[in-house]
């Protein structure tokens, strides 16, 4: 089992994002579809870790969404929806810091930045400020924080 969940709630104060979910995932290319403020993003933080559900528990990779949350993320590749450079830094770094935050040794992660940069077709451009991209090359971009540390499982948050 990938991803289990039993009774799933997530609140942000007195609005309830998650009201009682439970799922479980085989594998496979899933999609979540639904409305703004359907709670989706909120499905792909919780199960990340980033937040903590009010009530219920779940596993990814048999892992603990509450208690190994750092674990998860060693193993599942993240591209969020809104923009998460670093002012300043150009592809190459940037990458190669990502992967560094998933426990890769600084010499792998650069080495492992400038492969994925090259695979989404950014090797021409992984030396220039990021902020200079465009809106496209930016999304590409997080594609390739989300790749380099060769992640098991993908959350791809709004990727179009």
């Amino acid at each position: 089992m990938i991803i289990q969940l039993n009774n799933i709630s997530v609140s942000y104060g007195r609005f309830l994002a998650l009201d009682n979910i439970s799922m479980s995932l085989n594998g496979g290319a899933v999609g979540l579809l639904g409305p703004n403020g359907a709670g989706k993003t909120t499905l792909i933080k919780t199960l990340l870790g980033f937040l903590k559900p009010d009530t219920g528990d779940g596993q990814v990779f048999g892992m603990n969404i509450k208690t190994q949350r750092l674990d998860i993320r060693q193993k599942v590749g993240y591209m969020p929806e809104g923009d998460c450079y670093i002012p300043g830094m150009n592809a190459v770094s940037y990458v190669a810091y990502a992967g560094q935050l998933c426990g890769m040794p600084r010499k792998d992660a650069i080495q492992r930045a400038h492969e994925v940069l090259q695979y989404i077709g950014m090797d021409e451009e992984r030396y220039r400020d990021i902020e200079t991209y465009s809106a496209g090359m930016k999304q590409r971009i997080k594609l390739a924080q989300a790749l380099v540390h060769d992640p098991n499982l993908m959350f791809l948050d709004e990727p179009t």
